[in-house]
């Protein structure tokens, strides 16, 4: 099991490796007792376009200099990417993260790449066309038509369902009700 998820993260664009923050910078926590002290998982943290996140840093007694702190542990711990202290209970960091994720990805792959792309397939093209009309569509409703809006997103949804293969119940009824004559 470890060995393939080491495989798989290897493979990876992009690795997040979380660590409890409360655990990590607990001096009386034995550098030994880290798994970060295991060579395979070293090499992935070496590795460019990874992330280590010290998680739960609400827990911790102060976050005054949580930052220098992170740091003065991943540099004990021979860490040379980002580390990144976050909070899912009170959200600190989140924006951090999310901004060095998204430079990252800008960085490394850019847009270009996404804008240069064709759309090879004319049956992709026209479900692409139709789901930017539905959102163009969204965004000129009133935030008081919130149905209307809705049924909007609805038709972009099920416009990149058809893309991607994935079909809500309501196509397949609505495939039945249009072929099928339905009596009482």
């Amino acid at each position: 099991g470890i060995r393939r998820a080491v495989e798989a993260a290897q493979e990876a664009d992009i690795r997040i490796c979380m660590v409890d923050a409360q655990q990590a910078l607990d001096c009386t926590t034995k550098p030994s007792d880290s798994f970060l002290q295991n060579a395979e998982w070293q090499a992935l943290l070496d590795l460019p376009h990874t992330f280590v996140v010290l998680s739960k840093i609400d827990t911790l007694k102060s976050t005054d200099g949580i930052q220098a702190a992170a740091q003065a542990w991943a540099q004990s711990q021979r860490i040379n990417n980002r580390i990144v202290p976050i909070s899912c209970a009170n959200m600190f960091g989140w924006e951090s993260l999310m901004q060095l994720l998204a430079d990252d990805i800008r960085t490394a792959w850019g847009t270009s790449v996404a804008q240069q792309m064709p759309l090879t397939k004319t049956r992709h093209r026209q479900h692409l066309q139709q789901c930017l009309e539905h959102l163009d569509s969204f965004e000129s409703i009133g935030e008081d038509m919130v149905v209307l809006g809705a049924e909007e997103l609805r038709g972009a949804s099920r416009a990149l369902g058809r893309i991607t293969g994935k079909v809500g119940i309501e196509d397949v009824l609505d495939a039945l009700f249009s072929e099928f004559c339905i009596g009482k």
